[in-house]
């Protein structure tokens, strides 16, 4: 049995005011202390502890570490990411608050490079996402990660993969032998979530989908709902089903699942089934 740990959006409290920032840094910290209690530092460490008392072969993170995009903000998340495992037993995919402005992008560089794969495609210093599809094989799983995390226009939480990034996972998937291993996808924004707001969607999730069933790959990992829930959706006959994660952090207020993370066990029949597990 292969098992694959998946927590999503541990974000990190407390968040001091952004000065200087701009305006959607100080919109994004009003939003935030409009919130009181809604995420707990406690709590994250509760699940880190219980993952790692649980042996996964890999962690999945799916996105939302932090807030705002902060200098001070990165080296808290680089703590946070150790508490789950070192960079080879942990694959993060970073979401809209990680990459929350441009001026985010070299700071995430600096104090998360070595949670990032190496460069996938030509360098370009104002996008993250030359850094992924991430590929990680251990036992009967391949696991894909995926950044749907770049700066957006002021009042979006909108994430989107880019037609680069979506070529190279073609290309990537391509290339799994899928006698032996069995193909997940962790990405922060849930490429088919009908009813979520323009606002919080992935912009080019429809085309994700269309890869995926092209490939046959049945099972999605993502965040940005703080949800423990599941869906399916069929595509041209094959069905794939995308599960969230609760916030890591969320003390079940305003809506929220309480925080918890959930178990993926693949069999060597290449079978999965998910756990759930709160804290």
């Amino acid at each position: 049995m292969t098992t694959i740990a998946h927590v999503s959006d541990l974000h990190l409290a407390p968040v001091p005011f952004p000065f200087g920032e701009g305006l959607k840094p100080a919109l994004g910290w009003i939003n935030w202390r409009r919130k009181p209690g809604a995420h707990d530092p406690a709590l994250g460490l509760r699940v880190a502890a219980a993952v790692r008392a649980a042996s996964p072969d890999h962690v999945a993170l799916t996105g939302d570490l932090i807030e705002l995009g902060l200098a001070s903000e990165y080296g808290a998340a680089a703590e946070a990411l150790a508490a789950f495992g070192p960079p080879c037993r942990l694959s993060w995919a970073p979401g809209n608050h990680d990459v929350y402005t441009a001026r985010a992008v070299p700071r995430l560089r600096d104090g998360l490079g070595g949670w990032l794969a190496p460069e996938g495609a030509p360098q370009n210093a104002a996008d993250i996402r030359g850094h992924f599809p991430r590929l990680v094989v251990t036992g009967r799983v391949a696991l894909v990660t995926l950044c749907s995390g770049l700066p957006t226009w002021l009042f979006s939480a909108e994430g989107e993969l880019g037609a680069a990034q979506l070529s190279r996972l073609g290309a990537m998937l391509s290339a799994i032998d899928r006698t032996a291993h069995l193909p997940v996808i962790a990405v922060h924004h849930p490429p088919h979530a009908p009813g979520l707001s323009p606002l919080k969607r992935l912009r080019d999730g429809q085309a994700l989908m269309a890869l995926l069933a092209r490939h046959r790959c049945p099972l999605v990992l993502h965040g940005h709902l703080h949800r423990a829930c599941e869906a399916t959706a069929t595509i041209d006959g094959f069905v794939i089903t995308l599960a969230g994660a609760p916030s890591a952090s969320s003390a079940g207020h305003h809506g929220d699942d309480p925080a918890g993370y959930s178990l993926v066990q693949v069999d060597e029949a290449l079978r999965w089934r998910i756990e759930r597990h709160a804290v």
